[in-house]
């Protein structure tokens, strides 16, 4: 696979998950709200934590950035909070992925520690601004629970495509290179 399917793929699927998390949240917006809390989705963090066991660190940090910023212009009114997220996201899947092999249910929990630390200093930085008057207690129950269940199942049902076409993506790249990189073994 040539390196611009390399580029355009990732682009791709960030773009398209982001538009299908606004999509989720207005069509069902009653049907997230239920009674274990408010179940947001977050699908680019879904697919940008996937990506990140598999993709070179560089260009990583560039979409982080990049969606983190269209992140916040298209759903918050504050710029650099999921900038800043996605970023330290990235980092410390890196961080992990050079510890573990990427299993599928390693990375599913890796999603679900990632996507806590994530909600938890997005709320840490809204509430230490004033955007937030919810407790902590009330943010854990009304809103992580929900939204750590609804990105888990989301994540069981698109986690394994995802997977295989990111297992393609670094396989052709590594036998059109010849190189064997620990970070992108594949199991």
């Amino acid at each position: 696979m040539s390196n611009w399917k390399k580029i355009i793929i990732p682009i791709f699927l960030l773009f398209f998950t982001l538009l299908i998390d606004g999509g989720l949240t207005y069509l069902f917006h009653d049907q997230l709200n239920s009674s274990i809390g408010l179940m947001i989705p977050r699908l680019v963090v879904v697919t940008l934590i996937m990506l990140a066991f598999y993709l070179d660190p560089k260009q990583l940090f560039g979409l982080s950035l990049t969606f983190g910023f269209i992140y916040d212009s298209y759903y918050s009114g504050v710029l650099g909070v999921y900038i800043a997220a996605f970023v330290l996201m990235t980092y410390l899947v890196i961080q992990i992925r050079q510890i573990i092999n990427p299993f599928f249910y390693v990375i599913l929990l890796v999603n679900v520690v990632v996507l806590t630390i994530m909600e938890l200093f997005v709320f840490g930085v809204y509430r230490g601004i004033g955007l937030s008057d919810l407790t902590l207690q009330l943010f854990l129950v009304n809103r992580l629970g929900g939204t750590l269940v609804f990105n888990t199942v989301v994540f069981l049902i698109i986690g394994y495509p995802l997977r295989e076409w990111m297992k393609v993506l670094v396989n052709i790249d590594e036998n059109k290179t010849g190189k064997n990189n620990k970070s992108t073994s594949i199991r």
